[in-house]
């Protein structure tokens, strides 16, 4: 999905990352909150992958692949993570629906995917939303996030209500090629790319004011006042915070 957008830009030097604590009993899962309204209080969401157990389709897993053109310098590697959230309760296919929790409804999904020029055992990757800006990162990390349902059930007419963004951290504290797993951690600000209504979960929409951010179609955000940056006050924003990954499933697709 992002490839043809991300191919453009300029993959800069990874260098290594922090230590990263993880909690016991969620190996093989990814866990975040997602606060569907930053600039407000009480709009904070659970995001646990679910269980992969029998039956199950995994639900948390990332891709590494290699690209060139043939030239020796426009080799780059990409680091995709895929991550869904759909059953609560017990968190998986086999045993949700138990018991009623407060989230019970929602169903949500996340996709990070990080550009790098060399792969190393521990790496952190910053991004931003600018290709060339001398006071922030390169663009080298994109994020979709979608929330399919709502806490109400609302599907938004089947749409759901999807968020691009740029501007993230992903600091990689262990990527285990010879076993297959990955651990780290993650955060980012996102934006909304699907009209919705106000009253579907985290929706601002400015009092009518508001601008939509969806770059796979090329509708980016508008520079009203003509400062050369475009208007992100406009922008109904979320945040994906204290994301973290725990010995997660690599398929690695490079070949030696």
């Amino acid at each position: 999905m992002y490839l043809r957008f991300f191919i453009f830009f300029s993959l800069l030097l990874v260098v290594s990352c922090s230590d990263t604590e993880f909690t016991a009993g969620l190996e093989n899962r990814l866990i975040a909150i997602i606060d569907m309204a930053p600039e407000e209080y009480g709009s904070k969401v659970n995001f646990t992958s679910d269980e992969d157990v029998s039956g199950c389709f995994d639900h948390e897993y990332v891709v590494l692949d290699k690209w060139t053109d043939g030239s020796l310098d426009s080799t780059y590697y990409t680091i995709k993570f895929e991550a869904k959230d759909y059953f609560k309760s017990e968190n998986n296919c086999n045993e949700y629906g138990l018991y009623v929790t407060e989230q019970e409804d929602i169903m949500h999904r996340i996709e990070i995917t990080a550009y790098v020029n060399e792969l190393s055992e521990n790496m952190y990757i910053e991004g931003s939303r600018f290709s060339n800006h001398p006071a922030y990162a390169t663009n080298r990390i994109g994020v979709y996030y979608k929330l399919e349902r709502d806490s109400d059930g609302d599907d938004n007419g089947g749409l759901g209500i999807e968020y691009y963004g740029y501007d993230a951290e992903l600091d990689i504290a262990e990527l285990d090629l010879a076993n297959g797993l990955i651990s780290g951690s993650f955060n980012a600000t996102l934006y909304r790319a699907t009209d919705a209504p106000s009253t579907f979960m985290g929706v601002n929409n400015f009092s009518g004011q508001v601008d939509l951010f969806n770059p796979v179609t090329n509708d980016l955000v508008e520079d009203s006042d003509g400062d050369g940056f475009g208007d992100y006050h406009f922008v109904d924003s979320i945040r994906i915070e204290d994301c973290v990954f725990q010995k997660v499933t690599v398929f690695n697709n490079i070949s030696n």
